[in-house]
């Protein structure tokens, strides 16, 4: 709290206000300001900077409006208080009672010395410092600066760098500044822009109408602030006068004010056309095409007209108008679908302090086409300008493609045949992160269509690491963010897939059927964001390494930031359970044991969580209803009182848990391939190596099925999850410690975590079996994939394997491309080995999969 003591120059200068505003102030003040938002997640911080110090407000430009609103608004919304203005007469401002005698004292004292008292020469801003009054600073002052510079005096940061030196305590500057719209600047103003000087700086007329017109869209925001005690104490060159590095220090306060604005505005716009002829006029571009032309006139023309024609199927064409309907229409649309959007606050202000430092590039998951829209949402809804998305151009269709590209989206091919093209792209990309625009791609390149990241595409990252080192920007900074629904809205047309359906090509016709989504209720969406990291520091770490090194370890990098922040919800947690002990049905006690076992563990691993497992036997519950609701579980009640229903569900509805069971399973994945390891064969101990051993086998063969930690080798990973084994008493240590055998409970309870990959050991054995048969010789991969679909059912129909899950074409084209790899991309031996070593890798797989049978 600040401290507060006696007052006594408060009486004798207009500079400050120390008093709540009466009954009519109060009222309008409260019907103007309401509805202003600010930076909820400065309150603490801010709070704790007036405990260590004192709090110094700078804002750029000088005006009595501006000190009235941030007086009176901190002080209804708990922020520390302006009390003190430097070289602001708020006199009017003041109670009649008080304005009379600060009056009465200025004049006698002007009768007596000939001039009003100087608030720096009299000690009143000096007292009030160090008492740790709160105040604010213009830093930008016509009037202050002329009367300072003919006069001889002090510049105001010039007497506050000279006060810290007497302090113990730190002066914090804090950057400050009023946004009347979340609009962008543009590079040519608009008629409205000239009439009310919006660009930068608003007359106090144009000010008030700023005020009355998008009073419900103001923001109150903070930029990062200065410790003036560690300013001082930095080295400064030693021919720059006190003068001179407060001049500094004012800058690099407008530097900072000036951060924040784009972090909510964005860069200035430039008009399409600007950037069309940025691109178009490219040297590297007009170089490229002058080749291709081999000096033909006609070519040349054809070429750059095709050249254009590429830009305008690839730029966006943003408008804050449309964003703005879009958003809108979003919010009305979450009303009816969703119940809500739940995020992670601290961790969106992460990302906002981060944005200052460079392009921010928004690396999400990708579930859903709505993906684009949840996460413009977030960002818009805390003030943060949205980014330009890079989108496939299957979203082009007429009337979302027009839409789409005026809220920010550019289209990209699936493939990049035509060097022009090519060419074209990578410098349309270049000219975004050149002036400065945030963007946002999904390094899956598709959607998930079974639950689990997809290996990351390295293809955009690249032109990304190309235009930085190429100096289009001096840094990008990285956002991975993962975004997890209660309930996918394409879940139908995911199932359809997988059962082995062709993908429905998007269209209009798609957007007028979605209208039955409206009719139901998907839960919630929840999104979390990773730590931001720079990319300059991370290369700084890898000098050594070749730039498809670095793009490698960059694209995995990612993808695991994206697997560490995914939210365990109660759905992925209730289907990891059902599917990994209850496949035949459960009572709730029953699945509440399983749950409480998962949930230790996964607490265990830092995991994080949704708000509503904090009470898990309620989101129990409510997660049972929802499935039943949604007619995946079925209940049959007994007619005895207090009798618990018992749940099934019918083999087809297990495929739709897989897919929220595949959301967290990289969480547990490791674990699972050391129970199928120590389940597996018939003998009563595992030695470390063996063990070791058949955990390198399964990461390597599911390598395109996961992404695992490269900074660990495989028997550090054996004894990590080994520890947790043995802390549980599922395995007991044996002979000299190297061997482990397993327990009662280990043999209840490892198959639950066994079960978690043995969907992916089946199908990986089928794909074997398949490929190793007659009919498979010689067949093109959509004829492969199709025998092993047939045979796949066979299998499962006649019991020899488990989990319907297995039948899954994507896990079948990811295991196929290995065994290839495996057989014929390998110096493992001559081509004619290869039916031996498709037979034993068969019969590993096989040995793994039945686990537990005799």
């Amino acid at each position: 709290m600040e401290r507060r003591e006696p007052f006594p120059e408060r009486e004798l200068h207009p500079y400050s206000i120390d008093q709540k505003p009466g009954f009519f102030l109060s009222w309008l003040f409260y019907k103007l300001l309401k509805k202003v938002k600010v930076d909820e997640a400065m309150r603490e911080k801010l709070k704790q900077l007036q405990k260590q110090g004192t709090v110094v407000y700078t804002i750029k430009y000088r005006g009595r409006l501006d000190y009235l609103m941030y007086h009176y608004y901190f002080r209804a919304n708990r922020f520390p208080v302006p009390k003190l203005a430097f070289d602001l007469n708020v006199s009017l401002l003041l109670p009649v009672t008080r304005f009379l005698k600060v009056y009465s004292s200025r004049f006698s004292s002007f009768f007596r010395t000939g001039a009003f008292p100087d608030p720096y020469n009299s000690g009143v801003y000096r007292n009030a410092i160090l008492r740790g009054t709160t105040s604010l600073l213009f830093l930008v002052d016509e009037k202050g600066f002329m009367q300072h510079f003919i006069q001889f005096g002090k510049d105001r940061l010039e007497f506050l760098m000279e006060l810290q030196r007497e302090l113990a305590r730190p002066i914090f500057l804090v950057p400050l500044l009023t946004l009347y719209r979340q609009g962008p600047e543009r590079e040519e103003p608009t008629f409205q822009d000239v009439l009310f000087r919006f660009k930068d700086h608003p007359g106090a007329i144009s000010k008030i109408i700023l005020f009355f017109r998008h009073h419900r869209q103001a923001l109150i925001d903070f930029g990062e602030p200065i410790n003036l005690k560690e300013y001082c104490m930095e080295s400064h060159p030693p021919d720059h006068s006190p003068s001179r590095i407060a001049l500094d220090l004012r800058n690099r306060l407008i530097g900072r004010i000036d951060n924040q604005k784009r972090v909510v505005l964005g860069p200035i716009m430039k008009s399409r056309q600007q950037f069309k002829e940025t691109v178009l006029q490219d040297p590297a571009l007009a170089r490229k095409i002058e080749s291709k032309s081999r000096g033909k006139k006609d070519s040349l023309k054809r070429l750059r007209r095709q050249a254009g024609a590429y830009f305008d199927e690839i730029a966006a064409d943003y408008s804050i108008v449309y964003v703005h309907g879009l958003i809108s229409v979003f919010r009305w649309f979450m009303k009816r679908v969703f119940e809500g959007i739940d995020v992670d606050h601290a961790s969106v202000a992460q990302v906002r302090e981060w944005a200052r430092k460079g392009p921010v590039i928004y690396v999400p998951s990708h579930k859903s086409h709505i993906d684009y829209l949840v996460l413009n949402y977030v960002l818009h809804e805390h003030y943060t300008h949205i980014p330009r998305i890079a989108a496939g151009r299957n979203l082009a269709f007429w009337p979302m493609g027009h839409i789409f590209r005026k809220c920010g989206a550019f289209f990209i091919r699936r493939s990049f045949r035509d060097p022009l093209y090519v060419e074209v792209f990578n410098r349309y990309i270049k000219a975004l992160l050149e002036d400065g625009h945030p963007i946002e791609f999904f390094i899956e390149g598709g959607r998930s269509r079974n639950g689990k990241l997809v290996f990351p595409k390295k293809g955009f990252l690249s032109i990304l690491l190309q235009a930085h080192k190429e100096g289009y920007c001096e840094d990008l900074i990285f956002v991975p963010a993962a975004i997890a629904y209660d309930r996918v809205l394409e879940e139908n047309a995911y199932l359809k897939e997988i059962a082995g359906g062709s993908k429905e090509k998007e269209n209009f016709r798609q957007i007028l059927k979605a209208r039955g989504f409206l009719k139901r209720s998907y839960g919630k969406i929840h999104i979390r964001f990773a730590p931001p990291f720079s990319l300059r520091e991370y290369l700084s770490q890898r000098s050594g390494c070749s730039p498809q090194e670095i793009r490698q370890s960059l694209a995995l990098e990612l993808v695991q930031s994206i697997n560490s922040v995914t939210p365990l919800t109660p759905l992925s947690l209730l289907a990891t359970a059902i599917l990994s002990n209850h496949r035949r049905g459960f009572f709730s006690s029953e699945l509440l044991a399983t749950l409480t076992t998962l949930m230790k563990f996964l607490k265990r691993q830092g995991v994080p969580v949704t708000p509503s497992l904090s009470d898990i036997e309620r989101a129990t519950g409510e997660t049972l209803a929802l499935l039943s609701k949604w007619r995946i579980l079925e209940s049959i009640q007994e007619d005895e009182p207090g009798e618990e229903p018992f749940y099934y569900l019918d083999e087809e509805k297990k495929v739709q848990l897989e897919y929220y069971k595949n959301s967290i399973i990289h969480f547990m994945i490791g674990h699972a391939f050391l129970a199928i390891s120590l389940l597996t064969g018939r003998e009563d101990e595992r030695d470390e190596d063996s063990l070791t051993s058949d955990y390198a086998f399964l990461e390597d063969l599911f390598r395109n099925e996961f992404v695992f930690d490269q900074s660990k080798d495989s028997r550090s990973k054996v004894l990590e999850a080994m520890d947790f084994f043995l802390e549980e008493g599922y395995v007991s240590r044996s002979g000299q410690g190297s061997a482990y055998r397993i327990t009662k409970p280990g043999y209840e309870k490892l198959p639950i975590w066994a079960a978690l990959a043995k969907t992916f050991v089946e199908s990986y054995w089928i794909a074997v079996r398949s490929a190793g048969s007659k009919k498979a010789e010689g067949s093109n991969p959509e004829e492969g994939l199709k025998h092993a679909m047939i045979l796949g059912r066979r299998l499962y129909k006649s019991g020899a394997v488990d989990h319907v899950g297995a039948l899954s074409p994507l896990n079948f084209q990811n295991a196929f491309a290995v065994i290839h790899k495996q057989l014929h991309g390998r110096a493992t031996g001559a081509e004619s080995e290869a039916p031996e070593r498709l037979a034993k890798l068969g019969q590993k797989l096989y040995a793994m999969a039945h686990y537990g049978r005799s």
